[in-house]
């Protein structure tokens, strides 16, 4: 059972004094998950094009080179960051609970972009910023050329930055590692550092990701835990909360946003026929097939207007 060795190893790398860079060492030099090469700095970079042109459907108009962007769990290599600014984006404020940052990927990432500029363009119908050599020393190299500031170790629940000083808040792939308790106040610190014109865009992955290692498991299998079980199958350093759609539909109403836009990967049959053959935890029997299913979304959202209600999961057109 090829992902559950792996958890068992990442458990004992969590109660490690460097856990985060043990953890590191062992996605770089066991797992070979770091760094993620060309095809991955390229999806990155059109997850990082998706929250773009939301916020450029859905914000206020503003220049990319004038927008300052907030992103919270930016990663060890901030592709997205990255590929924010080869897109333009003028400047960027990314927080992290742990100082997760590893220049020497962050230079991987910048070599790539570089390599594959001009597919790249040619794939986005757009040109691309040169970010400059593969040379970044320091965080503070980061903001003189990128204008990228690194703040770790900082809580996205309470940054301590100044409210309404940013057009465009991102999360990508984040939020499914954050427990529910935490994630209301992490979206209402969001919303506090939004501008009133400003938006939203989070992706969020609500499949198993040890199917991404193990093919033998289905996207779903994680569904058939109890939540004690839970506990021990997810390790501290790789945390799922399991949560669904509709979960998560309700947790941004809670914290007084409204969804402006929603874009669902449903399920195919093939992906119904894996999930029937979950026998699941009680947990998740309230749900429907297709909300279990749902195998990630693209949200947009903004805070919502005090004279406008507004239930969980209405869509704000």
């Amino acid at each position: 059972m090829r992902w559950l060795v792996k958890r068992g190893l990442q458990n004992v790398l969590s109660i490690l004094p460097a856990s985060e860079s043990a953890n590191y060492l062992f996605q770089r030099y066991v797992t070979g998950r770091l760094p993620i090469g060309d095809a991955g700095v390229a999806q990155k970079l059109r997850r990082a094009r998706s929250h773009v042109a939301a916020y450029e459907e859905h914000g206020p108009g503003r220049p990319l080179e004038d927008t300052v962007a907030y992103e919270f769990g930016a990663g060890w290599d901030l592709a997205i960051p990255l590929s924010y600014a080869a897109l333009g984006i003028g400047r960027q404020v990314l927080v992290d609970i742990r100082p997760n940052l590893r220049l020497e990927l962050v230079n991987t990432t910048i070599a790539s972009l570089a390599r594959q500029r001009e597919e790249l363009e040619e794939e986005l119908g757009r040109p691309l910023r040169d970010l400059g050599p593969p040379d970044i020393v320091s965080a503070d190299d980061l903001r003189a050329r990128l204008g990228i500031e690194y703040l770790a170790p900082c809580d996205a629940a309470a940054t301590g930055l100044p409210a309404a000083s940013v057009d465009l808040v991102t999360s990508t792939n984040t939020l499914e590692h954050v427990p529910r308790e935490a994630i209301a106040p992490v979206l209402r610190e969001a919303a506090r550092l939004l501008r009133p014109d400003g938006v939203m865009s989070f992706r969020i992955d609500m499949q198993d990701h040890s199917s991404y290692v193990d093919a033998r498991r289905s996207p779903y299998d994680y569904l058939r835990y109890s939540d004690r079980a839970w506990r021990f199958l997810s390790p501290k350093l790789e945390y799922e909360n399991r949560l669904r759609l509709p979960d998560y539909r309700v947790l941004f109403a809670e914290a007084g946003l409204a969804i402006a836009d929603e874009t669902v990967t449903r399920p195919r049959p093939e992906h119904l026929a894996a999930l029937a053959q979950v026998p699941l935890a009680p947990r998740f029997r309230r749900y429907s097939p297709e909300d279990l299913a749902a195998r990630a979304v693209e949200v947009v959202l903004r805070p919502r207007s005090p004279d406008r209600s507004q239930q969980p999961g209405d869509l704000v057109r």
